[in-house]
């Protein structure tokens, strides 16, 4: 295990406001995660990686000179230890899931959401766990990992129609979100985002087939009060949007 005191991360994007934006969001997500560099385009991103110590890159897929897939390529091929994140819009997101069949970690669709971004930071923390070691991750504040699961798992189950900032409920524990994730995967087989999605998406499921509760409704109900971010959740975990789902049910 190599000792480090975060993962540090490069943001490639050609529009520098949405660089800054990810960045706020990232620090405020994950505090084992440091922008460590910034470009604005794939080229001098290598250049950057050469010179830097980076563990994770996240690149715009539409950029000047090099794109976001050409960038991702080459840093496959010499860095193969670094994870890269795709930024990718709507018109984008077949080409998006072709670059993780080549080598691409996972891709953000745009406008990054707080929630999206907590679980593929969540993903990133889990894999880099198996290389890195950080240096806050075995504070337990006398607390057994057991105890940790379970308080865990309720606190989701009673606030799942509520904003989770796991970043704060891991340093109520005292330690990471890193670590925080690690211990619940083990035990419960899936991270803490995940267990929350699941739970919301079930939630979602029964409201839409035993009630007529309008789609805004059911998706507030369910812990997505944008009714836009719901559908497109919704969509990407059941493969219908909630209309659709319950027309299906109302049919039988």
């Amino acid at each position: 295990m190599i000792k480090i005191d975060h993962y540090k991360v490069l943001l490639v994007d050609d529009e520098y406001m949405l660089r800054q934006s990810l960045a706020r969001k990232i620090a405020e997500a994950d505090s084992n995660f440091k922008i460590a560099g910034e470009c604005g385009e794939g080229r001098s991103a290598l250049k950057a990686l050469e010179g830097g110590d980076y563990q994770v890159v996240f690149t715009d897929i539409r950029m000047p000179e090099m794109d976001g897939l050409e960038l991702a390529r080459n840093v496959h091929e010499k860095y193969p230890e670094i994870i890269t994140v795709i930024l990718t819009g709507y018109a984008d997101f077949e080409y998006a899931q072709e670059a993780i069949r080549q080598g691409v970690f996972d891709y953000l669709l745009k406008p990054v959401s707080e929630e999206d971004l907590a679980a593929i930071l969540d993903k990133i923390n889990l894999k880099l766990h198996t290389r890195y070691e950080l240096p806050d991750e075995a504070s337990l504040s006398g607390k057994s990992a057991e105890d940790i699961v379970r308080q865990t798992e309720e606190y989701i189950r009673e606030h799942f129609r509520e904003e989770i900032d796991f970043g704060t409920l891991a340093g109520s524990f005292g330690f990471s979100s890193a670590y925080l994730s690690k211990v619940f995967t083990r035990s419960m087989g899936k991270s803490p985002v995940r267990y929350l999605t699941d739970i919301r998406i079930k939630e979602a499921k029964r409201l839409l087939t035993s009630t007529d509760e309008p789609i805004a409704r059911v998706g507030e109900l369910s812990g997505y009060p944008d009714q836009f971010y719901f559908s497109r959740t919704f969509r990407k975990e059941v493969g219908e949007n909630p209309t659709a789902y319950r027309k299906k049910f109302q049919l039988q």
